[in-house]
């Protein structure tokens, strides 16, 4: 079985293209995150993906299949699997008809709780393809209940001194994560306009979420809480909230080298992928022949390789052509 690492994963055994930044006739969309996909013509994807991003795909045929869903074709089949990262988020497992060898392509992953989707499924292969957002162990990620508590305290503390809390996340995924916290917190929130339409998808795909909430208009009431996407379009919201203060719930606040890049008041370690030691423990749990690291740190590589593992990480090159020969 071989693979290509081009701007995606390319298995050209089967002509499947997973996640690949290009667009291509035939490919597979992991999740909703736009640094996974590109318009194909005939993407696959799960319902609660397309969902989230069927506005960007107008002129695409989309095949959607469901978690444990299994497609055929006469080299190959494939299926689904909870990746936990957000909602809709799905591994791939392909299986070979030939040589009966599977390979796991993850997309990004999180194995920790995520109120907003299903969890994690560890679904067993013979070659992992796993991502490495944060596959270095300089990023280890506290418990998310304590960084939790402290968000929750800091927010009260600000309240109490009348600044509004302004919360920075991604507008997929995470902020419905953080929204979902915040209500169980018995928390009023106010979303901004883009991350309250796909909340509203959320919901459309049968997310519940503990309390109202309702979309910016331009003033945030006493006792709310604002949640805005990171980015220079947040900057003019920001302009029209009065005696705020911010907060950005980011896995690169995990470490001093990457804090500042989140720019914000407070930054917390929170977030959507699993950090290095999840990565290395999702690894052990399902103990694959190979595995090969893809999206960050090719540190997570060399660790597993001092482990027994066969380990590499995949660069992204129209060179890299890797024979996956299983002994």
């Amino acid at each position: 079985m071989n693979i290509i690492f081009d701007r995606g994963i390319h298995l050209p055994d089967f002509n499947l293209w997973l996640d690949s930044r290009r667009k291509r006739s035939y490919g597979y969309i992991s999740h909703a995150h736009q640094d996974h996909f590109a318009p194909h013509l005939n993407p696959l994807m799960t319902p609660a993906t397309f969902n989230l991003v069927r506005d960007l795909l107008p002129h695409s045929n989309p095949h959607l299949l469901d978690f444990g869903e299994t497609l055929e074709t006469s080299s190959y089949s494939l299926s689904l699997h909870p990746a936990g990262h957000c909602l809709g988020s799905a591994q791939v497992l392909v299986k070979s008809k030939l040589t009966g060898q599977s390979i796991l392509y993850t997309g990004d992953i999180k194995t920790r709780y995520n109120p907003t989707c299903q969890p994690i499924e560890a679904v067993p292969c013979d070659i992992l393809v796993i991502e490495s957002t944060f596959g270095s162990p300089m990023f280890r990620f506290p418990d998310q209940k304590d960084v939790l508590q402290q968000l929750f305290q800091t927010i009260q503390r600000w309240l109490n001194l009348d600044i509004t809390p302004v919360v920075l996340a991604y507008k997929t995924g995470k902020a419905q994560e953080i929204l979902h916290n915040l209500q169980d917190n018995n928390l009023d929130v106010v979303l901004d306009p883009s991350i309250y339409e796909i909340t509203r998808r959320y919901e459309e795909s049968g997310i519940k979420f503990p309390r109202p909430f309702r979309k910016f208009d331009g003033k945030v009431n006493p006792g709310e809480i604002l949640i805005i996407p990171p980015g220079r379009k947040s900057k003019e919201i920001l302009k029209v909230v009065p005696n705020k203060r911010t907060i950005a719930m980011s896995g690169w606040a995990a470490h001093s080298s990457t804090r500042n890049r989140v720019g914000a008041n407070l930054a917390l370690p929170y977030s959507d992928h699993a950090d290095f030691d999840d990565l290395l423990s999702y690894v052990k749990t399902i103990n694959p022949k190979k595995v090969y690291t893809v999206h960050g740190f090719s540190d997570l590589a060399q660790e597993l390789k001092t482990l027994g593992y066969e380990a590499n990480t995949l660069v992204d090159s129209t060179s890299a052509l890797l024979q996956l020969n299983l002994l």
